[in-house]
C-alpha cells in the first residue's frame, strides 16, 4: 500500500509538473518581449483618427491587407510622412479597422522606452503564437531548445522563430493560412538607425525569397537612411507600395487657422464654440463640419454678425422632427433656473432621457451637460450667454429659432400647471417618481413649475386657459409649500397671476386674504410688538387651494431701522392649523 501510494503521488506530481512547465519557453519569449507597445495594450492605446478623417488612406490600407488590391501583388507597403501628421493615428484606425487579418503589431515609441530593437521580434513572434497553436507549439519547443535564441542577432531571430517553423507548417492543418499583416509603426523611433535599417532589410529580403507569408505595413517619417532601405535593388524589384503624408496633410492647415481667427474679429467665444463644434460628434467628419465653419465668411465690421452666423450653422443642423422639442426645452432652460436641471426640466416636458439627448444632440458646441457619476444627466448651462442672448432676440435667431415666442410660452405653461397638479398630489412617501424621470424629485418640480407659473402668465389680455385652471384647481398646495418656493417683488406678479384667473375659478384656486385683528393676536411673532398689530393687516395675503389642500401665501417685509424694506417677497405657508385658517373656516 505504501509503494502504491508513493508511485500515485510520483505521477501526480510528475502530471502537475509538466502541465506547468507546458509553455515555459513562450512564457521566455513574453519576458523578452514589450507588450505594452501592442496597438490594443493599455498602455499604449494611441487615439486613432478622428471620424471622418484619413477616410481615403485607411481604406486604401485596409483594402491592401484584405486583399482587395487584385491589380497589385505588393507584400510591403510604407506610409511615411512628417512629425505631426497623423501616422500613428492612421496606423491605429487600421489595425481597428484590419479585424481577423490582423497579425501583429509593433508601436515604437522613444518618449516610453518602447525603442529597444531587442525585443521588437520576440514582440512580434509572441503575438503570431497567440493566433496560430501549431505555430506556437514549434515556437515553445525551440525557445526550449535553446533559449539563447532570444540574444541572439535579429536575423537569426527571424530565421529560427519565423522562417523555419512557417515552414514546416505549409501544408499543415492549423498552420499558418491567408497572409496575415504586421503593422509597424513609428520604426524611426527604434533605438539605432542601423537597427531601423536592420529591420527593413530582414523583411524585404523575406519577401523577396518568399520565405514568409505575411504582409508588412511601416509608418515612419521619411529620415534618409530609412528611404535609402526602402531604395534598393532588392526592395525595388519587389515593388513595395509607398504612400505619403506630405506636409501639406497636416490638419487643419495655417491656412485654415488664420481664416478661422480672422472671423472670430476678436471673440474669443467665437473660436472656443468653433472648436467645440468642429471636434464633437456627427454624421460628418471633423473636415467637414470645419469646412462649414469656415464657409460662414467673414463680416469685418460686425463681429457679433459673424458669432449669429455661427449659431444659425449650429441650430440649422438640428433635424426638423427634433426641433420643436429642442426648442421648448431651450425655451424653459432660458425662463427659469430651475429648469437647467435635466431630470427636473424633462420629467415637466415629458421627454424620456433618449429624448432629451436626441434634443441636444447638435449642440455640445454651445450646451454644456454635467453627468453624475453613474451616467445620468445632471445639469445643463450655456457656454456662453452670448448664444442665450441669440436665442431671444427674434431679429437674429428669426421666428423659427426664436425661444422667447408667445407660442413656445404658451405650449410650456399647460406642461408646468400637469406637473405641478402631478407632484404635489403624489404619495409623500420618499418615492421621488411621479412624473416617471430617472432621479426627478417631486418637491424639485413643484418649486420651478410654481416659478414659472406665478412669473410667466398668458401674455396680453388672456385668462390662463381652462385645461390649465383645473389643473390649478386640483393642486395640493400644502405640499408645494413645502418646497419653499419664495417670490420676489411679488405683489405686482401675484396680483398680475390673480388677473389672469377668471374670477369662477379664483375660490378654487387662489383668492385674496386679510385676517381681523382677534387671529393676529394668535400668532406669536405678533404679541410682543404693538407696532406689527397695525402694519399686520396691510401684509398682503392669499389663499391657495381648497380644504386640506389649502396654503396661505403672506407677504413679508423686511426692516431698514424703522423704514420698510421696498423690496417685499411673498412665503408660501403651509400649516393647515395657522391662525388664519382657523378664521378661514
Amino acid at each position: 500500500m505504501f509503494v502504491d501510494g508513493s508511485t500515485n503521488i510520483t505521477n501526480n506530481i510528475h502530471n502537475e509538473t509538466h502541465t506547468e512547465r507546458q509553455y515555459r519557453g513562450i512564457d521566455m519569449l513574453l519576458n523578452a518581449s514589450t507588450p505594452q507597445a501592442l496597438h490594443d495594450s493599455s498602455e499604449c492605446n494611441k487615439p486613432g483618427c478622428l471620424e471622418g478623417t484619413r477616410k481615403e488612406y485607411i481604406r486604401n490600407i485596409t483594402g491592401w491587407g484584405r486583399g482587395d488590391w487584385k491589380a497589385r501583388q505588393a507584400r510591403v507597403l510604407w506610409l511615411e510622412g512628417p512629425a505631426g501628421v497623423g501616422k500613428s493615428a492612421v496606423a491605429q484606425t487600421c489595425a481597428q479597422d484590419m479585424g481577423a487579418r490582423l497579425g501583429a503589431t509593433f508601436f515604437f515609441s522613444r518618449p516610453n522606452g518602447w525603442n529597444k530593437p531587442a525585443t521588437f521580434l520576440p514582440t512580434i513572434v509572441y503575438q503570431l503564437t497567440t493566433k496560430y497553436p501549431a505555430y506556437r507549439d514549434l515556437v515553445d519547443a525551440i525557445v526550449l531548445r535553446d533559449p539563447l535564441i532570444l540574444e541572439k542577432l535579429m536575423q537569426v531571430q527571424f530565421r529560427d522563430l519565423l522562417v523555419q517553423p512557417l515552414q514546416q507548417l505549409e501544408g499543415v492543418e492549423g498552420g499558418v493560412g491567408e497572409a496575415a499583416v504586421i503593422i509597424i509603426d513609428g520604426l524611426d523611433e527604434c533605438d539605432g538607425k542601423d537597427a531601423q535599417s536592420t529591420i527593413i532589410d530582414i523583411i524585404i529580403t523575406s519577401v523577396h525569397q518568399q520565405s514568409t507569408p505575411f504582409l508588412w505595413a511601416f509608418f515612419s517619417r521619411p529620415e534618409p537612411h530609412i528611404t535609402s532601405a526602402f531604395s534598393t535593388e532588392q526592395a525595388t524589384e519587389d515593388d513595395p507600395e509607398k504612400c505619403n503624408l506630405p506636409t501639406a496633410f497636416a490638419w487643419p492647415s495655417e491656412e485654415d487657422i488664420h481664416q478661422l481667427v480672422e472671423q472670430s474679429a476678436g471673440l474669443f467665444v467665437y473660436t472656443a464654440n468653433a472648436i467645440r463644434y468642429v471636434d464633437g460628434p456627427g454624421i460628418s467628419g471633423p473636415e467637414e463640419r470645419l469646412r462649414s465653419v469656415l464657409g460662414l465668411g467673414t463680416i469685418r465690421d460686425n463681429p457679433l454678425a459673424n458669432l449669429d452666423r455661427f449659431y444659425m450653422l449650429i441650430m440649422k443642423q438640428i433635424p426638423e422632427e427634433t426641433l420643436p422639442d429642442t426648442i421648448l426645452l431651450l425655451s424653459a432652460a432660458n425662463v427659469i433656473v430651475q429648469f437647467l436641471n435635466p431630470r427636473t426640466v424633462c420629467a415637466v416636458l415629458k421627454l424620456s432621457l433618449t429624448a432629451f439627448y436626441v434634443a441636444v444632440n447638435n449642440l455640445y458646441s454651445v450646451l454644456k451637460i454635467k453627468n453624475t457619476e453613474d451616467g445620468m444627466p445632471s445639469y445643463l448651462s450655456f457656454y456662453h450667454a452670448s448664444f442665450e442672448d441669440f436665442l431671444i432676440d427674434k431679429k437674429r435667431s428669426t421666428q423659427k429659432f426664436h425661444v422667447a415666442h408667445d407660442d413656445i410660452l404658451d405650449r410650456l405653461y399647460p406642461l408646468c400647471t400637469e406637473a405641478l397638479c402631478r407632484a404635489s398630489n403624489a404619495a409623500n412617501d420618499g418615492k421621488f417618481d411621479a412624473l416617471s424621470w430617472p432621479g426627478a424629485r417631486n418637491s424639485a418640480i413643484c418649486n420651478a413649475t410654481f416659478f414659472y407659473l406665478v412669473h410667466y402668465t398668458p401674455r396680453g389680455d388672456r385668462h390662463v386657459g381652462t385645461e390649465s385652471l383645473q389643473q390649478l384647481s386640483r393642486v395640493n398646495w400644502s405640499i408645494v409649500g413645502q418646497s419653499n418656493p419664495v417670490v420676489e417683488r411679488s405683489v405686482e406678479i401675484i396680483e398680475a397671476f390673480v388677473r389672469k384667473i377668471p374670477e369662477d375659478w379664483r375660490p378654487q384656486i387662489i383668492y385674496p386674504f386679510k385676517p381681523n385683528l382677534l387671529s393676529i393676536l394668535r400668532q406669536k411673532e405678533f404679541r410682543t410688538k404693538l407696532m406689527s398689530l397695525m402694519q399686520a393687516r396691510k401684509r398682503k395675503q392669499y389663499v391657495m387651494g381648497t380644504g386640506s389642500n389649502r396654503a396661505l401665501f403672506v407677504e413679508e417685509w423686511t426692516w431698514k431701522g424703522r423704514e420698510r424694506d421696498s423690496n417685499r417677497r411673498l412665503h408660501l405657508r403651509t400649516y393647515p392649523d395657522a391662525a388664519e385658517f382657523k378664521e378661514i373656516d
